[in-house]
This record gives structure tokens, C-alpha cells and sequence, in this order.
């Protein structure tokens, strides 16, 4: 089982070489306007269609993994491509506590890498003032 994400991007070349990093794996089908990805390490199938629309984001994707060895080792990859946009350690975000980073791709899409820790009775870091989603 996969699951599958379908999003506009406003330009395909530069979300193409994003997520070629993001996923460490390349495009299985590259069109003019269209971006397909099934990266091995994860169960998702997701594919990018160029539009001329303006984009208005508001939410975020997130990326569950399995260990905070994996998250480790992510981090570092993705820090030496240069993608990461904020890390937060031990944080307490949507009733759960755990330990992330973010990355945003071409169009402002908000990627949360994350290992989640436990769950949490309260929602986000009552003494933080920044909100825990991007």
C-alpha cells in the first residue's frame, strides 16, 4: 500500500531537483509539466503538475521515520544539500514529542521529517512562542 499525493508547483525543474535530493532517488516520469516520484524508503507515490495558478499554502507534508538514527542520518544528508530550513529537538507539536526538521521545497511546500517520541496531552510547547508547524 502506497499512499499517493498529487500537487500543483509552479515550475517542474526546480521541484524536480528538490526532490531528487529530498527523496535521494530521481523522477520515475518527467514530463514538460509533470513530475512523478515512488521513492524506495517510503510507501508514497507522488507526482507534481505544473499550473500558472498562484499557490496559497497553508499546511504542511511530514515524513514519519523510524528511528532517531534515521533521523540523524537524514538530517545530515539533507543538511549538506544545503535544504534544511529550521530543527527543533525534543518539542512537544500536535499532542506528540518529538525530535524534527524542516525542509521547503521550490514552491513552499513545508516538508517535517520527524521521530516521534511519545504522545502528548497538550498540543504544542506552551513556553515557545513560535507555532510548532511551519
Amino acid at each position: 500500500m502506497k499512499v499517493h499525493l498529487s500537487l500543483p508547483v509552479t515550475n517542474i525543474e526546480s521541484t524536480q531537483s528538490f526532490y531528487d535530493v529530498l527523496f535521494n532517488s530521481s523522477a520515475v516520469k518527467v514530463k514538460s509539466d509533470y513530475a512523478k516520484y515512488l521513492p524506495e524508503h517510503i510507501p508514497l507515490n507522488i507526482s507534481f503538475t505544473k499550473t500558472s495558478r498562484e499557490l496559497q499554502l497553508d499546511r504542511h507534508l511530514g515524513i514519519q521515520l523510524d528511528s532517531r538514527q534515521a533521523l540523524d542520518a537524514e538530517y545530515e544528508r539533507l543538511k549538506k544539500a544545503g535544504i534544511i530550513s529550521q530543527a527543533k529537538k525534543d518539542s512537544v507539536c500536535c499532542y506528540a514529542r518529538q525530535d524534527k526538521f524542516w525542509v521547503s521545497d521550490p514552491d513552499g511546500y513545508a516538508w517535517e521529517l520527524y521521530f516521534l517520541m511519545e504522545d502528548s496531552e497538550v498540543r504544542d510547547d506552551e513556553l515557545r512562542s513560535d507555532s510548532c508547524c511551519v
